[in-house]
């Protein structure tokens, strides 16, 4: 996997670029199918601003944003975000090969369409009889 990391309105140094190559590298135990990923940093004013970009499978582009006072805070916030957007990801693709439904639905019980309880076996074929 590719790693950029660039400066805007600032030289970034090799203490930053280790710090940020590591964070990125962390995140590729949530999702191992990235093909790149870029970190941009940025000053602006008196804000540190961080934005990491990941290229992952199928076109997929995620990307967090996060400012803070001091740089290496921008570069975790940011991190934090895009492992909660990893995550998620992973989640749907993981229950969609799966085809696993919403968990507030119960799909192995039919479809009651009165109030009424069912209780036994005569009951149900007196009803099918009756063409309730």
């Amino acid at each position: 996997m590719q790693i950029t990391i660039t400066g805007r309105h600032l030289g970034v140094t090799e203490a930053m670029k280790s710090y940020a190559r590591a964070k990125v590298e962390k995140l590729l135990r949530f999702f191992d199918r990235t093909t790149s990923a870029t970190v941009t940093m940025d000053i602006e004013h008196a804000e540190h601003e961080v934005e990491i970009v990941f290229d992952v499978v199928r076109g997929t582009r995620l990307v967090s944003k996060a400012s803070a006072p001091d740089m290496y805070a921008a570069v975790d916030l940011a991190e934090q975000k895009l492992a909660s957007q990893l995550r998620k990801l992973k989640e749907r693709l993981r229950d969609h090969h799966r085809g696993e439904r919403r968990h507030d639905t119960d799909l192995s019980a039919p479809p009651r369409t009165g109030t009424e309880e069912l209780t036994t076996y005569e009951d149900v074929i007196e009803r099918l009889r009756r063409g309730e």
